[in-house]
């Protein structure tokens, strides 16, 4: 039965680079997935919404998705590549970048090899770290948005409405901008494993989880 076969899987550390605190991920995924599917994967993981252009570079060469831009398909390889056939050592590391204006930049370190359930080809094994909102200039702008987002500084902010005499319709107003720039609590582990988890039967959509999940989801 699927539910007990297994196969093999690789477990690798996933590092946001140029952010402090560290934000961090450990995924455990089969190796047959492909790049596209490890890309879905990464999306998830870090709570993003799958909208921007990607790219993997591995041992000098890029990857990306020729239906979202041929030419970085082109000037490496395509995505539909398997994990295994690039037969990674244990420490190796390649990189993924994401949404390409800014970019976002994750090393994915081998760290080990191991086995995995068929029937859920890919977990989360540990989770460190708010993920940015991928849309920020850059990691120069993570101190800054990590501030502004805090809950409790939004807290405050809407207590200093309160001494304010604003009317019932301004408060409101100016509440929820503050609101809406407030991040959601810091991804659990158990919740971010669960959201992979429905990858496969997504079609490893990352999108689609995205938008059923909504902002409080991520």
């Amino acid at each position: 039965m699927d539910n007990e076969r297994q196969v093999g899987a690789v477990q690798l550390n996933a590092h946001l680079r140029g952010v402090s605190p560290p934000v961090t991920r450990r995924i455990l995924i089969a190796e047959q997935a492909s790049l596209g599917e490890m890309h879905a994967a990464l999306q998830v993981a870090f709570g993003w919404s799958d909208e921007h252009l990607y790219v993997f570079q591995i041992r000098g060469w890029q990857f990306g998705d020729p239906a979202r831009a041929l030419e970085l398909a082109l000037a490496g390889g395509g995505v539909d590549i398997p994990l295994a056939a690039f037969e990674f050592e244990i420490g190796e590391p390649f990189l993924y970048g994401y949404n390409l204006f800014v970019p976002w930049e994750i090393e994915c370190r081998i760290e080990a090899r191991g086995l995995i359930a068929v029937a859920q080809p890919i977990t989360c094994m540990a989770a460190r770290g708010d993920p940015p909102d991928e849309d920020l200039a850059g990691p120069a702008a993570y101190p800054q948005w990590l501030m502004d987002s805090d809950p409790a500084w939004g807290l405050h902010q809407i207590e200093e409405l309160l001494d304010e005499e604003l009317d019932d319709a301004r408060f409101r107003d100016e509440a929820r901008d503050i609101l809406a720039q407030v991040r959601a609590p810091q991804p659990t582990r158990r919740a971010i494993a669960e959201h992979l988890q429905q990858l496969p039967e997504n079609a490893w959509d990352a999108g689609s989880l995205y938008e059923d999940a909504g902002p409080t989801g991520h």
